[in-house]
């Protein structure tokens, strides 16, 4: 057994994690940067946390009502349920990044908020929020079991499903504990709901990394296959992954794999938990099932047999080379467990159509595949279970024993205005209504919901949600991130390890044999060895200002990753630079969440500030503090560092630090773990405590590896963990200590900019919204309404009239509170202007917005021509100065151009627009609206072009 192997402590490895060498060597050292930019204006308003979506559809018991989640606007929409028809009873604001809905009765439905770590309790009745529920860190889903009844929680970020009573939302049992990483979809089954299934996403394959140095001292890794190009030098030292076959640990070896048992600790195990069956009468663990799949999206039950359906991919990680991989490095699977989670696991290729010795495939074989399967229901009568394919934007139709009997498209006609036909749809949720023999699926591209018969299993109708505040680049290029159909067979996406657009707690190795030796960014250059080794899947989220990417910073930017559609997922060519484009700009607008380690005034615990002292300012490695290369705020000065100068056999890229907290939960020690990856590059070291033993440290004691660790598991991401932060008040809670002391709380955190203050509440019967203001007031949606002291609007609630608070991102809360559609009239004074607030087409015929006169007023004039074609002219005054900003919206609020973004002094002024997108594409004719923002005056008209 190696030493170090059972103590990850690798004396040869300068410390490139926390790596701060002398400032003259890194004058030595420079780098090529071009940082990723969007090519159009990023709204700022809006920020998209890519949250994914797990039950975001729920029909009441009744069988009357369609819960839908439009998680982008923060809202629940409630609809009517008809034959092959939606209509909109009405909407509740609800917390940030809502992921699941689940109805306890007709009355009353639970909608868990990913982002604000909360359950909002809503009354359907008054559709108002009657209570908020602080359950923990990135919530995912909400089921009911028991007796009496009991309601679960699945709380992702802490691996745990958390039990409440649901009249009094006091905690049932202590928290259960899911040995698995990321717990998060919940089922219930068994005699009378006698059980509570929880899938696992995170669950791994039993796969594993052995570090560099323990396989060069057990005689290297096996031959490559194929064989090495003759023209390459010696490939570098490099760890080797491996797989727990039941028998020992051996790698993909070929024509033998090669047996790797003296690398691993002994007594170390990865139980591969998928799904965990839960007693909801205790809260107790009754069973684990392993062997379902490595990433486990969802689970469903058929109440007839008590059989399990489990929505997965099956990760190929342990094989080696990309051109092994290429175009199969992942599939697609729902699998079977027999009654109660008891039974037979039979995991079901959802495309075995796929001919994988073609490593092209065809077009005939991409239309059969169904790709992220990430939702599943089960028509126990019908004898049928669908499955939303969100990466083919189909439903797939299967039998009892998993066979694809039909493919159901959620595009195409019919669609509802502003959504093209052919544009992908992307589901992610669906809900059954057997009655009437029809299945909804809510569309995550193009927030929306399909009506499919399930009869003829064709689509037949669908409706909108009301509105999508999300800029132009996430609805145009969202997509690339989970299309199927861009690669080889129709089944493989980005999003397949980049699991919405984080990671999948994996390594691969993804070098390649066959290739070229390429010059490094360094300047001078240095060359790059295409025989790599293993290496972690990196996040998405975060990329806007951390260029060059990849673990050996080998891409200059993100459009740099396009022939990967080639040569990993084997399309037959990569994607259009104007494709490619859109898809950078649609992955520079995903964003961290908060870090849920740091306190709520952005600060850290005690222990944890400490090692922010000694990482920001001790000299531990080279005389110089961790901080001089792993520089804030991101955690990375972005410098490639060359292999020598760290002991490696490759150069790498110092990296960011944001995610630290997301990588524990692996030992390199007997026992069971959770995952076998863990931090560095390749997932080898378990802890950073353990890393910072390395000799190339100095420390005064131990306490100060501690210290730092705490401060790197806080580290933040950019987002303040105010931002998602809900307290809902009433009566009885209104001037109770605890209440007050968390206002003050986040009044402060808006007052320092950590982010904007907004509440709603149903007040006398109205729903109204309110925007806090420095010094302690509040604006409202009614713009007659003034100035509100926040203890006049916290006097306000009461027990049935209750009034929920929520930090949201800075410069959000005008949106999400006062101005829902953008078009600058506040969404009360539209309603009572007989407009809509969630369509900014509609706006009041009315020449200003009431408030207070200025000496100089911002003016927006009528454009002329208008119509026009093909060329018009803006004129518009200023008014006082300042920041000024002319923007062109269609019909549906999509920015189209950016006419001006500028200070400019007091005065009159005129603008043009050519009728073309901030791309320089001539746009449709039609009608567009053109709006000026001036400070808090914003003034919008329209105008019709016709080609």
């Amino acid at each position: 057994m190696l030493a170090d192997r059972i103590q990850p402590v690798r004396p040869r490895r300068a410390a490139w994690l926390l790596l701060a060498l002398a400032p003259a060597l890194l004058v030595l050292i420079a780098v090529r940067t071009h940082d990723s930019v969007s090519s159009t204006p990023v709204t700022q308003d809006f920020r998209n946390f890519e949250s994914f979506q797990v039950h975001p559809l729920a029909i009441t018991p009744d069988g009357t009502k369609l819960l839908a989640l439009n998680t982008p606007d923060a809202r629940l929409e409630v609809f009517a349920i008809g034959a092959g028809t939606l209509d909109t009873l009405g909407e509740v604001p609800v917390g940030l990044e809502p992921v699941s809905v689940h109805a306890q009765n007709d009355s009353i439905a639970w909608v868990v908020n990913h982002l604000s770590d909360d359950v909002s309790v809503v009354d359907l009745r008054s559709l108002s929020v009657r209570g908020t529920l602080r359950v923990g860190d990135e919530p995912t889903d909400v089921a009911f079991a028991g007796s009496p009844e009991r309601a679960f929680v699945c709380v992702s970020g802490e691996d745990a499903v958390k039990s409440f009573n649901p009249a009094t939302l006091a905690p049932a049992f202590a928290p259960t504990p899911i040995f698995g990483r990321h717990p998060r979809a919940l089922a219930v089954g068994g005699s009378g709901g006698s059980q509570v299934y929880v899938s696992v996403l995170d669950a791994g394959n039993r796969t594993t990394v052995i570090g560099a140095q323990a396989v060069t001292a057990l005689g290297g890794p096996s031959p490559p296959s194929p064989p090495k190009n003759s023209g390459l030098p010696a490939a570098p030292e490099v760890g080797v992954i491996v797989q727990w076959n039941g028998t020992h640990w051996v790698d993909d070896g070929q024509p033998t794999a090669k047996i790797w048992d003296a690398g691993v600790p002994p007594g170390f195990s990865l139980p591969d938990v998928d799904v965990v069956v839960i007693d909801p009468n205790t809260g107790a663990v009754t069973a684990n099932v392993s062997n379902v799949g490595t990433n486990n999206f969802n689970i469903a039950v058929d109440p007839a047999s008590g059989t399990l359906f489990v929505t997965n991919t099956e990760a190929a990680n342990r094989t080696r080379f990309e051109p092994n991989l290429r175009g199969r490095f992942a599939r697609d699977q729902v699998t079977l467990i027999g009654s109660g989670g008891s039974g037979t696991v039979t995991p079901v290729h959802l495309n075995d159509h796929i001919n994988y010795a073609d490593s092209t495939g065809s077009q005939s074989e991409r239309d059969l595949s169904l790709a992220e399967p990430v939702d599943i229901v089960v028509n126990s009568a019908g004898g049928k279970v669908y499955v939303a394919a969100m990466g083919s934007s189909k439903v797939g139709v299967l039998g009892p024993s998993g066979d694809v009997t039909n493919r159901i498209t959620t595009g195409g006609a019919p669609s509802p205005p502003g959504i093209a036909p052919g544009e992908p749809r992307g589901p992610t949720g669906l809900a059954l209504d057997a009655t009437r023999h029809q299945l909804f699926a809510l569309n995550r591209f193009t927030n929306s919901i399909a009506i499919l018969d399930t009869d003829t299993e064709t689509k037949i109708g669908e409706v909108a949600l009301r509105f999508d505040p999300s800029p132009p680049e996430v609805r145009t290029g969202r997509r690339f991130l989970y299309d199927g159909a861009i690669s080889a067979h129709g089944d493989l996406a980005c999003a397949t390890c980049h699991i919405s657009g984080n990671f999948d707690n994996l390594a691969w190795d993804l070098g390649n044999p066959l290739g070229q030796m390429e010059a490094s960014l360094q300047i001078p250059a240095r060359q790059i060895h295409p025989m790599k080794g293993p290496m972690t899947t990196q996040s998405l989220r975060g990329l806007a200002d951390s260029s060059p990417f990849h673990w050996r910073g080998d891409r200059l930017d993100f459009t740099r990753f396009n022939p990967a559609f080639r040569n990993l997922m084997g399309a037959p060519d990569s994607l259009s630079a104007a494709d490619m484009q859109m898809y950078n700009d649609f992955i520079m607008t995903v964003v961290y969440p908060p870090n849920p380690n740091q306190t709520l005034n952005r600060k850290f615990a005690a222990f944890a500030d400490s090692g922010r002292v000694e990482f920001e300012t001790r000299p531990h490695d080279g005389g110089q503090p961790c901080a001089t290369c792993h520089a804030l705020p991101n955690g990375t000065n972005r410098v490639i560092f060359p292999g020598p100068i760290l002991q490696e056999s490759q150069d790498f890229k110092v990296p960011q630090l944001r995610n630290m907290y997301q990588k524990t939960g692996f030992a390199l020690a007997a026992g069971a773990q959770k995952r076998g990856f863990g931090f560095l590059h390749d997932g080898s070291i378990d802890n950073i405590v353990d890393f910072l033993r390395l000799r190339v440290f100095s420390f005064p004691d131990t306490m100060a590896r501690y210290e730092i660790e705490a401060f790197l598991l806080s580290f933040d991401t950019g987002m303040a963990p105010s931002v998602g932060r809900q307290l809902t008040i009433n009566g009885s809670s209104k001037n109770s200590p605890g209440t007050t002391a968390l206002l003050d709380s986040l009044y402060l955190e808006a007052d320092l900019g950590n982010c904007d203050l907004i509440a709603h509440g149903k007040i006398a019967g109205v729903m109204k919204g309110f925007l806090y203001q420095p010094g302690h007031t509040f604006i409202s949606d009614f713009n007659p309404e003034g100035t509100i002291q926040a203890d006049t609007l916290r006097s306000w609630a009461t027990t049935g009239g209750e009034i929920t608070y929520m930090g949201v991102p800075p410069n959000s809360g005008m949106r999400m509170a006062i101005d829902r559609d953008r078009d600058g009239y506040r969404d009360r004074w539209e309603l009572a202007l007989h407009s809509k607030p969630w369509d900014p087409s509609s706006i009041p015929m009315v020449t200003a917005v009431a408030g207070a006169a200025a000496p100089r007023v911002a003016r927006l004039d009528q454009n002329r021509p208008n119509p026009f074609n093909p060329e018009t002219v803006i004129p518009y005054d200023s008014g006082p100065g300042g920041r000024v900003t002319l923007r062109v919206f269609d019909a549906s609020g999509r920015l189209v151009r950016t006419l001006v973004d500028a200070v400019l002094p007091p005065g009159v002024h005129r603008a043009r627009w050519n009728g073309r997108n901030d791309r320089g594409t001539a746009v449709a004719s039609g009608r567009y609206f053109y709006r000026l923002a001036v400070g808090n005056t914003v003034r919008t008209r329209a105008m019709t072009l016709v080609r």
